[in-house]
């Protein structure tokens, strides 16, 4: 008689058999390699048995498992500690196992050892490949700076487990069986393999659940844990409506033989967080049952994916800000000759012009506005060298109400074009700053422009501004710019300082966070608020009490 057909006839003593659950075919079915040894020595193995290890299927038969461990001390000690637990306890270890082609992959191994009629040593081994799990948890204690060649790694991972499993599972059905187990030692197997396994009826009815799926739903008892499966509250479908976990599995239960089925649920528990489940599925073939579904939790694996793209989306913006930097470097290198000769040829109007000016005080006017306005582009183009540079700007102690005069008469042609009304309100008592006067000027122009802008639409009586100055306290003093234009939308509001962010067509979305930069670099705050009539802007600045 040969092997294999002497523990057949050993099983059969061993079995309680009935025409129930077909379990030799569930777990040869099964994402876990499964085996059956005999005195150390296999006797039947499942395909995921040998896939896991890149061997063909009848390869283990007749041999010891001592070729899948590294050295014969490894071997030793899996065997001494199996020896040395009690006889109904099971045995769970984790271990490198070496496949076919000579690399290690971690395994988790669980035996449960089988008393039989004869005096061999039987016993079921589960295999679960758990490489991929210890490569993610080291994955995560990597910078951020290896972050793409770990999505890559995992990736590639991924779509290798998914073609394994998929070739796997597309064989499945089309395996012969031919080891006939007992039930009572199938159905051993079947409570502890480590994913949720689900079995319906025909009819779509729930007949068999293993623990996994009971861990899965935290039901503390099977009494619990159909009331969990039956609740139309705990399956979120992608409509916003709810169904129960039995009714989910009798919509999806597979309806065409040999084919796999793949979906993914959200599953509410009872703390009331959302779990992301896959699930797979499949037709029992030659049997009164209807279909095997497993499911697996894959919440984790999806937050991991959302974060290493939020990753990305955080280097695609600091690249951004590099790119603006070059940029505006460049710009104040190329506009800084100009600039320059357009002062020179001031000078020289002046010189050459000095004693007709004196006759035409409106000419000698536009000639000095001219001057202070280069003087001024002057200055921003150094401060933008500066901050690009990241060398220090200049600060000095800066009177309020004189910075205001001159921004105001820098921006006197622009209100003009602009056909609005200015209403300037200025306290009476000393307001003094140390800060840079073209940085501040900056902050002013921009919040005033962007005011006339917010009013182009409306007609010319309606077109009034507000800028005002004045003590918050002792130790503050603030600068509001106030509007009676549209005002922003509630759900913009948030986004206003957000670089990039611009409602204008021809705009770059960088004044106003530009311009929160600056008054927070010199202790202060730029805030927003929509007003009745319009929106105001208030920068709030450290006061200097003695100048």
């Amino acid at each position: 008689m040969s092997s294999l057909a002497h523990t057949l006839k050993e099983l059969e003593s061993l079995s309680l058999l009935g025409e129930a659950i077909p379990y030799e075919k569930l777990l040869s079915s099964t994402i876990v390699g499964i085996s059956y040894m005999v005195d150390w020595r296999f006797v039947w193995s499942n395909e995921r048995m040998h896939s896991i290890f890149g061997y063909f299927p009848g390869d283990f038969r007749g041999k010891t498992a001592r070729f899948l461990y590294p050295c014969q001390d490894d071997y030793d000690e899996v065997l001494r500690r199996y020896d040395r637990r009690a006889d109904n306890d099971d045995f769970t270890i984790e271990r490198p196992l070496v496949r076919k082609d000579g690399s290690l992959i971690w395994c988790l191994m669980s035996a449960q050892r089988l008393h039989t009629a004869s005096s061999s040593e039987a016993s079921v081994w589960v295999v679960q490949d758990v490489t991929e799990q210890r490569n993610a948890v080291d994955a995560l204690k990597r910078t951020n700076q290896r972050l793409e060649q770990i999505i890559e790694r995992r990736t590639l991972n991924l779509r290798r487990t998914n073609q394994a499993l998929r070739l796997e599972v597309e064989r499945r059905q089309a395996l012969q069986f031919d080891l006939v187990a007992s039930r009572e030692k199938y159905r051993a197997l079947f409570r502890h393999l480590p994913v949720g396994v689900l079995v319906t009826s025909r009819q779509g009815e729930i007949v068999e659940i293993n623990q996994a799926t009971q861990n899965l739903a935290a039901a503390r008892s099977r009494i619990e844990l159909m009331h969990l499966l039956n609740d139309s509250s705990r399956v979120l479908q992608p409509d916003g409506t709810t169904i129960s976990l039995a009714k989910f599995v009798q919509q999806h239960s597979p309806s065409e033989r040999r084919k796999i089925y793949r979906s993914a649920l959200v599953w509410r528990s009872n703390s009331g967080t959302l779990r992301e489940l896959s699930m797979i599925a499949t037709a029992l073939v030659g049997h009164e049952l209807g279909a095997i579904f497993t499911f697996e939790d894959v919440t984790e694996i999806k937050r991991a994916r959302e974060r290493e793209h939020e990753q990305q989306q955080h280097l695609a913006h600091a690249a951004r800000l590099s790119l603006t930097g070059q940029i505006a470097s460049a710009m104040a290198h190329e506009l800084g000759q100009p600039l320059n000769a357009c002062q020179s040829y001031i000078s020289g109007i002046r010189h050459r012009l000095g004693a007709e000016l004196k006759d035409k005080p409106e000419l000698l006017e536009a000639i000095d506005k001219i001057a202070l306005h280069l003087d001024n582009a002057s200055k921003i183009i150094g401060n933008v060298r500066g901050f690009v540079s990241r060398r220090k700007v200049d600060q000095k102690v800066l009177d309020l109400r004189t910075v205001l005069d001159h921004t105001l008469g820098l921006l006197a042609m622009h209100l003009k074009l602009n056909e609005a009304q200015l209403d300037v309100f200025v306290a009476d008592e000393p307001l003094h700053v140390y800060a840079n006067d073209v940085e501040l000027q900056q902050v002013i122009v921009n919040l005033v422009v962007n005011a006339l802008e917010a009013m182009a639409d409306f007609p010319v009586p309606v077109r009034r501004l507000a800028v005002s100055i004045g003590a918050v306290s002792d130790k503050q003093v603030f600068i509001e710019v106030r509007d009676h234009g549209p005002g922003v939308s509630p759900e913009l509001v948030e986004k206003l300082f957000d670089p990039y962010f611009t409602t204008k067509s021809s705009g770059l979305g960088m004044g106003l966070k530009i311009c929160r930069n600056i008054v927070e670099s010199g202790g202060g705050s730029l805030r927003f608020s929509n007003e009745e009539n319009g929106a105001k802007f208030r920068v709030t600045l450290p006061r200097l009490i003695s100048a």
